[in-house]
């Protein structure tokens, strides 16, 4: 916990407490418990990934799935082996959730997926080549005029007149 939410927690402990006569008329309690709960670990998803996928939920599918494959050694193949539930408490979304994300990034071809092993075991990769390719196409058409900005340096960084 960061020091903002260690600040923003001890505040709202201060203003949940009673005062001497008892409790405030429709005043709710803030317990540590709850303030806890509130300040956990958000799940967020990269926002160009809404276009990309099609969606918020994947979007959200994506970006845990990105942030799990940048977990991957160097030399790993790529593919992600978390079961379902690893995948829920990554993200939130259920299975169907889960399975409705796959399907629309598969189809968009930013996901490949293979089962492996037996009993079969669902292993997922994050087309990257595919990825930025889209997201280059996206950036091009939303910010196409800044293609048209001269960004060469004309003049020197440095005086190099000697003072």
């Amino acid at each position: 916990m960061t020091r903002a939410e260690q600040r923003r927690m001890k505040a709202a402990l201060a203003q949940s407490t009673l005062p001497q006569g008892g409790h405030r008329p429709g005043a709710r309690m803030l317990t540590p418990s709850v303030l806890l709960e509130l300040y956990s670990e958000p799940v967020s998803f990269h926002r160009p990934f809404v276009e990309l996928g099609g969606g918020v939920t994947a979007a959200l599918f994506l970006s845990c799935a990105c942030d799990e494959a940048a977990k991957l050694p160097p030399d790993s193949d790529g593919w992600l082996r978390l079961s379902t539930e690893q995948w829920r408490e990554a993200t939130c979304l259920s299975r169907h959730e889960q399975d409705t994300a796959r399907k629309t990034l598969r189809e968009r071809g930013l996901i490949d997926e293979r089962r492996v092993g037996m009993p079969a075991r669902l292993e997922i990769r994050v087309e990257i080549s595919k990825l930025m390719e889209l997201l280059q196409d996206q950036a091009s058409r939303k910010y196409a005029d800044l293609d048209q900005i001269d960004y060469s340096i004309n003049t020197p960084l440095f005086n190099t007149d000697g003072y």
